[in-house]
């Protein structure tokens, strides 16, 4: 999908991974991107589609025809309606993208300040995702495997933005991370500047995951924040993040989706979306997964991600919910 579009210097909504298609659960589901903020969830792009309907009939949903078949396609879940074999889904102009790369790394064994440092970055998400940013980040206490590290780390990108520009939404945040800077934490940032979409998606995002890297003995919980449960409280988004966190001995690591805010909550006004409501309303996702090598500790990890980690991150925020996995 992304090779054909780029070559035209066009951007589109896809998923982070280059792997993923546009006519399946990713569109079916809702479907972010690196690209939602400015352009709307991947089920906002879809102009028609042909579907198989399960007595064999191939038909045209868009919004003349079949639309009720079209509004359950465009976020409803994947596989559920008929099978839907092509679609036709809006395509943008690339535009320059600037982009910042965190890392705050603990200079100690005591986490505390590590995890006062990210409660502070999720405080900033809604204020720089409303100056047009959007992006992924992970953190973990302790590593969980090989090829991750201890501490938080994201990229966020802005389409059509300059760098001085991008640099001043992101000022407040610093201002609050200096205190930490060389004694606690190593706060390390990065500036990029890309003449297009394709260039920065292929520098920063669009990383190719490979299939069977995570082990298949895991668990994962996630949820959806609106603004106000990440700006009302500092004391309650502490506990949630020290919560989820868990302790070392529990490999626990968090991944956090820069995906809401922007035109995903104005498409609210789309009469053929079926994208679930708590989406028009969300910022972030945030996603926490633990693993076990012993079978005989998988319901402890399990009821552990779903009554605790869950549970509080549920409490901060009760009225949205979980993000529909396309898979």
């Amino acid at each position: 999908m992304y090779t054909r579009l780029f070559a035209h210097n066009l951007t589109v909504v896809g998923g982070g991974d280059p792997t993923v298609g546009c006519i399946g659960g990713y569109t079916q589901g809702g479907g972010h991107s690196p690209a939602s903020h400015d352009y709307g969830l991947a089920a906002d792009q879809v102009l028609e589609a042909q579907v198989v309907l399960a007595n064999g009939d191939i038909v045209t949903a868009n919004s003349c025809q079949f639309s009720d078949l079209y509004f359950a396609i465009r976020g409803g879940g994947g596989g559920t309606y008929g099978v839907v074999t092509s679609m036709t889904i809006k395509v943008y102009p690339s535009k320059p993208v600037v982009a910042q790369s965190l890392a705050i790394i603990p200079l100690t064994e005591d986490t505390a300040s590590l995890l006062d440092a990210i409660t502070d970055v999720y405080q900033q998400y809604p204020s720089i995702m409303d100056a047009g940013f959007s992006g992924y980040g992970s953190w973990s206490i302790k590593r969980p495997m090989v090829n991750q590290t201890v501490g938080y780390m994201h990229v966020a990108a802005a389409m059509n933005k300059s760098l001085a520009q991008s640099q001043k939404v992101f000022d407040p945040l610093f201002q609050i991370l200096k205190m930490y800077n060389g004694s606690s934490l190593h706060i390390s940032v990065v500036w990029y500047e890309f003449p297009t979409y394709r260039a920065y998606f292929q520098t920063l995002s669009g990383v190719s995951q490979p299939v069977g890297a995570g082990s298949p003995n895991s668990a994962m919980t996630s949820r959806m924040f609106g603004k106000a449960a990440l700006t009302t409280s500092r004391t309650a988004l502490r506990n949630m993040i020290g919560v989820t966190a868990g302790n070392p001995d529990e490999l626990t690591f968090s991944t956090v989706e820069l995906v809401g805010g922007g035109k995903v909550l104005t498409d609210a006004s789309d009469k053929y979306s079926s994208v679930n409501p708590a989406c028009r309303s969300t910022y972030i996702v945030n996603l926490v997964a633990r693993s076990w090598t012993n079978h005989s500790s998988a319901q402890i990890v399990k009821d552990d991600i779903t009554f605790t980690k869950g549970r509080a991150m549920r409490a901060l925020d009760p009225t949205l919910g979980s993000y529909m996995n396309e898979v």
